[in-house]
């Protein structure tokens, strides 16, 4: 029963004998000692309440269904439909409140709909797969002059303590951005990137210690670390023009290094290793730059930093499977044949399609759920869409790696190992999009047990039939990268299964 904001007058005041409401208030002279009562109008209609329960966060519903998903959200189920308020279920009383919740209000002009990018933010981010991929002509120089085994190692621890380093620091500064603290995202990027280059040049030195590989090991792991950390900026602030403008020296010297010959190797390194500084400068001086220009004041960072320290770790561990998962199947090919060691080669450029796909992704979603009637028609829709993403972002890959195999056959290079390998590698695009998707829902535990799963199975059933090369076990090449494949479906399946229970609840794209 609820309390309407309109008050009746006299006595009399109620319901008719139909149970309808009465007109205006019915008025009549208070006599000699009489005195005027008030009375509140009451409600017959329990579904009143509801709606008036409903309203402040309802008021911007854009159909029925986003009301029962918010019905949903908050207990009521098709039981409670029936038995509260008489109706057959949860979708069919979800018409009728936004029904009586009235025309919808506007939209205040300076809120932007995210499902409406412009073709220039979907170039920005298809980009990040090439600008990745910019560098890689300097390694022929490098092998050249730290040796194959000594690049391979560097290429796997860097590409580890990069990959997490990265991934901590941006989903930090991207929490701080979201929480209106753009100061702190940018001291949180500043304080990264200017201590990944000392991070990488300690663990070189260790990694000499350990194994040998000299000075110029520990400067190819401290440019690669300290780029992973300046694209990581670049990408934060949009500035990824300006890392292509400042590394395409460094990708030119190195193409005309493969041309050339051995007489341009020097220059090949030393360009190479002159953009990264060049670009690493330049992002501290965006970073810094940024930071100050945020007037703001904002509380202290280790303040804001405390309740984000489980989805840090949660991310952590998440960056070092994936970098394990990734390296782990090609390290012990990256000294033998080249069609396996540039495998993956294809992924990289197009992970920036994946990562586009990911971020389109909730939108797409956003206008399905605008568009149908019914939450089953809804949960169909949806997978249909993770489907048809799920395609796109196997395809992306796939162009690129039948280019790269045919030239690869053409120059008598390509070997079924490599075939496997690339097709595993092809694959991880549909894994890298389900793992965006689960990251997005903060879904860490999942996607590490998934990725561990999928390296045990990789490794442990190498080891049963006697092909695991980093178990010592050098059995037959096609027998490891066919299990890496399979451990690489496996891995999709966990995923889908991961998002199966949340995939299709409509309140996640309200």
């Amino acid at each position: 029963m609820s309390l309407d904001s309109g008050l009746e007058t006299g006595l009399g005041s109620g319901t008719d004998p139909d149970g309808n409401r009465p007109g205006p208030a019915a008025t009549h002279a208070a006599g000699p000692g009489e005195h005027t009562v008030l009375l509140p109008r009451i409600s017959t209609d329990p579904l009143d309440d509801l709606v008036e329960r409903v309203r402040p966060t309802l008021s911007q519903a854009v159909d029925s269904l986003h009301v029962a998903a918010a019905l949903e959200a908050d207990g009521l189920t098709d039981r409670g439909a029936r038995v509260e308020y008489g109706y057959q279920d949860v979708f069919a009383l979800s018409t009728e409140v936004y029904r009586r919740l009235g025309p919808r209000l506007p939209r205040p002009r300076d809120v932007r709909v995210r499902g409406n990018r412009s073709w220039r933010e979907s170039l920005r981010l298809i980009s990040h797969g090439p600008l990745y991929v910019l560098p890689c002509t300097a390694f022929p120089a490098v092998l050249a002059i730290v040796g194959r085994r000594s690049l391979v190692l560097g290429l796997v621890f860097a590409g580890v303590l990069g990959w997490v380093y990265a991934g901590v620091a941006s989903h930090a500064a991207y929490r701080m951005l979201g929480l209106g603290r753009p100061r702190a995202a940018g001291r949180i990027l500043i304080v990264a990137t200017l201590t990944v280059p000392v991070a990488g040049a300690a663990a070189g030195a260790g990694l000499v210690w350990l194994t040998g590989g000299g000075v110029a090991l520990v400067a190819m792991i401290t440019c690669q670390v300290a780029y992973q950390l300046t694209s990581t900026v670049m990408v934060f602030y949009r500035r990824e023009p300006w890392l292509a403008l400042v590394m395409t020296p460094a990708f030119l010297i190195g193409v005309a290094y493969l041309i050339l010959g051995s007489g341009l190797r020097p220059w090949s390194a030393a360009v190479a290793a002159g953009c990264v500084v060049a670009a690493f400068l330049l992002a501290v001086v965006i970073a810094v730059r940024r930071a100050r220009a945020a007037a703001m004041a904002e509380p202290p960072l280790r303040a804001a930093l405390r309740p984000e320290v489980p989805a840090l770790v949660g991310v952590g561990a998440y960056g070092l499977c994936s970098a394990v998962l990734l390296l782990h199947a090609a390290a012990p090919y990256l000294l033998g044949s080249l069609d396996v060691a540039i495998a993956a080669a294809p992924l990289i450029l197009t992970m920036g399609v994946i990562e586009w796909r990911a971020e389109r992704f909730r939108p797409q979603a956003a206008a399905l759920m605008r568009r149908v009637e019914r939450p089953r028609a809804f949960v169909r829709g949806i997978w249909q869409l993770l489907a048809r993403e799920t395609a796109i972002c196997l395809l992306a890959p796939a162009i690129p790696a039948a280019a790269m195999l045919a030239g690869l056959y053409h120059l008598g290079l390509l070997s079924a190992v490599g075939i496997v390998m690339t097709a595993a590698h092809v694959a991880l695009g549909g894994a890298y999009l389900l793992a965006f998707l689960l990251a997005g829902r903060d879904r860490f535990g999942w996607l590490c047990w998934s990725m561990l799963a999928a390296i045990v199975a990789h490794v442990g059933i190498g080891a049963l039939l006697g092909s695991a090369p980093l178990l010592g076990r050098s059995g037959p090449a096609l027998v490891d990268t066919s299990l890496y494949l399979g451990s690489v479906l496996l891995l999709q399946a966990l995923f889908v299964l991961g998002l199966a229970p949340i995939l299709g609840q409509a309140v996640r794209y309200r």
